[in-house]
């Protein structure tokens, strides 16, 4: 009986409260913007009814409630409305996701007219506007009736204000307001094919993971935006809840690519790890959020978000502490992008008049799209460096700076011309390093080798095959054919051997000549070039034959 009671008590005296009388709002040129408090009327209804005769039936059929912040479902909002002249206004319902939208306008006769439907899918809107909802409101003369305005969403993540706003002021306003917010998507996602050409041309990983962390912000925020009902407005499902469910796939990529950037990869302590326990866990996620209520998605997608803010900055500052230049810019978009983030939580619980929270973070995401494509491009030039590093390791003499053997091997199949080849062995060295030291010896060696260079110059190129051996490959240019070519280093050997000697008078360099026109291969022509050098090295060893141990002078 007591329960019966309240409840009775409660119905009174929200029929007492609707017949209440209410201030008109008074439409002028200015904005006009009414708080969500105890504005909205949550209904019994959960899919859309026959909303005049719901509006004749109001004082019976609804509940007020303090914000709708939170909420869920189908709701009504009573608005007075004075108007002092005709004109035409835009009034907005400052909600993220609406799937189903009507504006009824009632006159002081108590007629009831649509004036609007806004809904976010089975129909095109009449007015586009992107991360909001907005419908014209024309009245012809002087008047005063009441707005009813209808909302049924999964999800209201913010209060929904109303503003309501001259022609003027919105056609300015929604023109920045779409103009930026196609340019930021844009950006994101020709950034990302930027970072997609990249993984093409390249494989890495990190430019895949760079490709849909930029690729998924871009998709998502134009879901966010409405894009999806601008380009297919006849549509089953609302695309404005999209953004939610790619955002966790969105934060495992960002964390892969963080985890790739700074070389995480090769390290094997668990803290290094967690980067990819955090990108699987939200890969997971996002997952399992296909079977959640909404609610659940939007609010697992922020706090995804808000862990994600902090292990950036914390990986980022990590990172530029160490000198690691590739965080400075992964550290500055993260920065940019934390703020707004700070602005847009901020937005959900208190109207006040500012940039649109969306545009902002947009435009800070745009911000750090572009820093994550820099230390992408910063980690390309590392990697770079490092290829070419390993490159000419592997083609380079480490001692004589000379090209080696691979390196001859590429040249002589990159021949196309007549050539020659030289087969050169340095004597004695043996001798020097048993009486000098083997330090001596190496520097015998690269001063061997500087002064080959020095006098083939651009005759041809040198290569160190073996411990004392050398072989040059002078390819044949209109300016020198293959005869003179011949004569030219045979003179440039005589000079050299004379040299060496001049220095180190035991030693000096036995060598052998063999031309592409006496070989079938170039194999065959370092054979023959190879056998003459012998021939000479015998001659060399018998005319030393007797003589005692020389010493650099």
């Amino acid at each position: 009986m007591q329960s019966i009671f309240l409840k009775f008590i409660l119905l009174l005296f929200s029929c007492l409260f609707a017949t209440m009388p209410v201030k008109a709002n008074l439409l002028t040129e200015n904005k006009l913007t009414l708080q969500d408090q105890s504005l909205w009327y949550l209904l019994q209804a959960d899919q859309l009814t026959d909303v005049p005769q719901l509006i004749k039936q109001f004082p019976q059929a609804s509940a007020t409630t303090a914000s709708l912040l939170g909420q869920k479902g189908a709701v009504l909002a009573k608005v007075p409305i004075e108007a002092k002249h005709a004109g035409a206004w835009y009034v907005m319902p400052v909600a993220n996701f609406v799937d189903q939208g009507q504006a009824y306008w009632q006159d002081e006769s108590g007629n009831i007219q649509q004036v609007a439907d806004f809904s976010q899918f089975q129909q095109a809107q009449s007015v586009i506007l992107m991360h909001g909802q907005a419908f014209k409101l024309t009245l012809e003369k002087a008047t005063t009736g009441t707005l009813w305005i209808y909302l049924q969403a999964k999800h209201y993540p913010t209060p929904v204000h109303i503003s309501v706003v001259s022609e003027k002021q919105f056609i300015a306003n929604s023109f920045v307001v779409n103009s930026l917010s196609i340019v930021t998507i844009t950006v994101m996602l020709m950034l990302a094919i930027m970072a997609l050409i990249l993984f093409v041309k390249t494989r890495y990983q990190v430019a895949a993971f760079c490709f849909g962390y930029l690729g998924l912000h871009g998709l998502g925020w134009a879901a966010a935006a409405g894009l999806g009902q601008i380009i297919y407005p006849i549509s089953p499902v609302n695309t404005s809840y999209a953004g939610m469910y790619l955002f966790p796939f969105a934060i495992g990529c960002a964390s892969y690519f963080a985890y790739y950037l700074f070389n995480f990869d090769r390290f094997k302590q668990l803290k290094n790890r967690l980067l990819v326990y955090y990108a699987n866990a939200a890969f997971l996620l996002g997952v399992v959020m296909v079977l959640l209520p909404f609610t659940w998605v939007f609010y697992l997608s922020h706090l995804l978000a808000g862990i994600w803010v902090w292990v950036s900055l914390f990986v980022g500052y990590k990172m530029l502490s160490l000198q690691d230049f590739r965080a400075k810019y992964f550290f500055t978009g993260n920065l940019v992008y934390s703020l707004s983030l700070v602005y847009y939580m901020l937005s959900h619980f208190s109207a006040f008049d500012g940039p649109s929270p969306e545009l902002v973070v947009m435009l800070a995401l745009s911000v750090d799209c572009v820093c994550i494509l820099l230390s992408l491009s910063e980690w390309l030039r590392l990697k770079q460096q490092e290829f070419n590093h390993v490159m000419h390791e592997s083609r380079f003499d480490a001692l004589t700076g000379v090209g080696n053997r691979l390196l001859l091997n590429e040249q002589l199949a990159e021949l196309q011309n007549q050539y020659l080849v030289v087969f050169i062995d340095c004597d004695s060295i043996k001798e020097l390093n048993d009486q000098l030291g083997h330090a001596k010896g190496d520097k015998f060696l690269i001063y061997v080798a500087n002064l080959m260079q020095q006098q083939l110059g651009n005759l041809g190129l040198v290569f160190r095959t073996g411990g004392d051996e050398f072989i040059w490959l002078c390819e044949v240019t209109p300016e020198n054919n293959l005869a003179s070519l011949t004569i030219k280093i045979e003179q440039i050997l005589v000079d050299l051997n004379a040299q060496v000697k001049e220095r180190w008078p035991l030693s000096g360099v036995s060598y052998g000549i063999a031309t592409s026109e006496e070989g079938k291969s170039a194999s065959h022509c370092l054979s023959i070039a190879d056998s003459r050098m012998y021939q000479l090295k015998s001659q060399h060893k018998a005319q030393a034959s007797g003589a005692g141990h020389g010493v650099e002078k």
